[in-house]
């Protein structure tokens, strides 16, 4: 939503005018820069906090060339969410919509969904990448039986293990 959208928005919330929700809009944005720029703080209850923050001097690279560059310090503008926010975001698309939008969604999935029974459910799509082979693999390996203990499991093992860099070199050699 860019601010154009938000000014229709607020219009049609209001019920007004969009030249009225025009100027509303920006005299709010613009009480808030110019607080926060005056160093004040900004609470608005359950949506959050403007406030200003002072960043120190630091020592940067520029990544195309990797020359050390010094950024100075700043002041920079700074906004806190508050919890009413953070819940609203956090919650599904339904939960948020108005109980007459919700129980038109309901009564529309309602009756969807004996179509959906009927109909066969669409397969996966097989995964691809390196994930996919080594879930493969770990598919198709059989689960490995843990050792036994003593002489007798160690005879009962046919396959001896395989001997790497100078042992195999000497094995070769007879040595």
């Amino acid at each position: 939503m860019n601010r154009s959208e938000l000014v229709k928005a607020v219009a049609e919330r209001a019920g007004g005018d969009e030249a009225v929700a025009r100027r509303h809009v920006d005299a709010v944005f613009e009480a808030v820069m110019d607080a926060v720029s005056a160093g004040e703080r900004v609470v608005v209850t359950g949506f959050g906090a403007f406030d200003r923050s002072a960043r120190p001097a630091r020592s940067a690279r520029n990544p195309r060339t990797g020359a050390a560059v010094e950024v100075p310090a700043a002041l920079v503008p700074t906004f806190r969410f508050g919890q009413t926010f953070r819940n609203r975001v956090a919650q599904s698309p339904a939960e948020t919509a108005s109980t007459a939008e919700a129980v038109a969604v309901e009564a529309a999935a309602v009756e969807a969904a004996p179509a959906a029974e009927d109909a066969p459910a669409p397969s996966k799509k097989p995964k691809k990448g390196k994930k996919a082979a080594a879930s493969k693999a770990a598919a198709k390996k059989a689960p490995e039986k843990a050792p036994k203990k003593g002489k007798k499991a160690a005879a009962a093992d046919p396959a001896p293990k395989k001997k790497g860099g100078k042992a195999k070199a000497k094995a070769k050699g007879g040595k």
